[in-house]
């Protein structure tokens, strides 16, 4: 029978041989990175690293998925720093589930630039001033976020990636118990997630409304009568006191974040994609249905469509369109072409790898 210290011996050899190869990969990202400085290539290829992660799956055997993906997302991170450290704009501030998202999606070797405004993060990456700009476009229970719909419809950037987390809201005070309480600070969207807990445990409380969870739980460390609804990053930056986890009124409450850039992600036939569009119609008997029969008689399968009626023309709407596949596949090609025709507008956000 092995002994501990057998054991840990080999795990400590084990460990100096991935440090070595850690630093052989390393070598070689530094010349990737030489490479794509003179081609002119970003830095930041979501297809590729996409491509990585389902090579490593298929050859794993005892760590779960989503343990595999944590440290080669750090480890990706690492090797991309040695090639150029990209700036991240984010919807601040630091400890936001936006703030979680970006962490989760580019890991730990890039500079993390938190915006005080949505507008902002458009701003930054539109102005060079940040690489990649990530905000929340969908939510499990409130669907879409409409805010990122309007502003996205209005800019020149594209979606190169998406990045899903779970959005598990919680009670964040100084006070020590919940019937202290008189005030409550959140985003709009969580206070809607939580609108049954909120009424049942904490009826007649005033609800203020912030730009943010963050921002919110920022306020609430102010006093101890007044709480935040956020997440539990926002409890250990703010040195909050949780007074109740998983407040939101479904456990599965997942929320789709998008990742901004000023070119969309490339193809490759060993990734499955998403297309992100948005399509205006005449307002006409059939138009929608028309529009939808496009995909529908191609096969090409729908993952979300929402309206948003457009500023400057009253009762006219813009439809934002999701499906599955690459807007250079043969048959999305044809689609967007025929739906083009139809329709008085449409516009290809972007087409990216569909997180696995």
């Amino acid at each position: 029978m092995k002994k501990i210290d057998q054991c840990r011996g080999k795990i400590d050899d084990i460990d100096r041989k991935i440090v070595e190869l850690l630093n052989k990969r390393a070598r070689e990202a530094i010349d990737i990175g030489k490479l794509k400085s003179k081609s002119g290539k970003a830095v930041y290829d979501p297809t590729r690293e996409e491509a990585i992660l389902e090579k490593l799956r298929k050859v794993n055997k005892l760590l779960p998925d989503s343990s595999l993906k944590a440290i080669f997302t750090e480890i990706i991170s690492a090797s991309r720093s040695l090639e150029s450290r990209p700036v991240i704009s984010y919807l601040g501030p630091e400890g936001t589930f936006t703030h979680e998202a970006a962490l989760s999606q580019f890991g730990a070797s890039c500079d993390y630039s938190p915006a005080s405004g949505w507008e902002a993060v458009f701003e930054n990456v539109e102005k060079g001033l940040a690489n990649f700009g990530v905000l929340p476009i969908e939510n499990s229970i409130e669907g879409s976020v409409n805010l990122s719909l309007d502003l996205l419809s209005e800019s020149s950037l594209h979606i190169c990636a998406e990045k899903t987390i779970a959005a598990n809201q919680n009670l964040l005070s100084n006070a020590g118990k919940i019937s202290s309480i008189k005030k409550i600070y959140s985003h709009p969207q969580p206070l809607a997630q939580c609108r049954r807990y909120l009424a049942k445990n904490l009826h007649g409380v005033k609800v203020v409304e912030t730009s943010s969870t963050a921002e919110a739980a920022k306020m609430a460390g102010k006093s101890k009568t007044t709480a935040a609804i956020a997440g539990l990053s926002a409890a250990r930056i703010y040195s909050l006191n949780v007074l109740a986890q998983n407040v939101q009124d479904f456990s599965n409450n997942m929320t789709r974040f998008m990742v901004l850039s000023k070119s969309d992600a490339k193809r490759s036939p060993k990734v499955r994609y998403k297309t992100s569009t948005a399509i205006t119609l005449n307002n006409k008997p059939g138009t929608l249905h028309s529009l939808l029969s496009i995909f529908h008689k191609r096969k090409i399968n729908l993952t979300k469509i929402a309206s948003r009626p457009i500023p400057r023309s009253a009762w006219s709407y813009l439809f934002y369109i999701d499906f599955e596949g690459h807007r250079k596949d043969k048959k999305v090609e044809s689609a967007l072409e025929e739906a083009k025709k139809n329709s008085e507008g449409l516009r290809v956000f972007g087409s990216y790898p569909i997180e696995s």
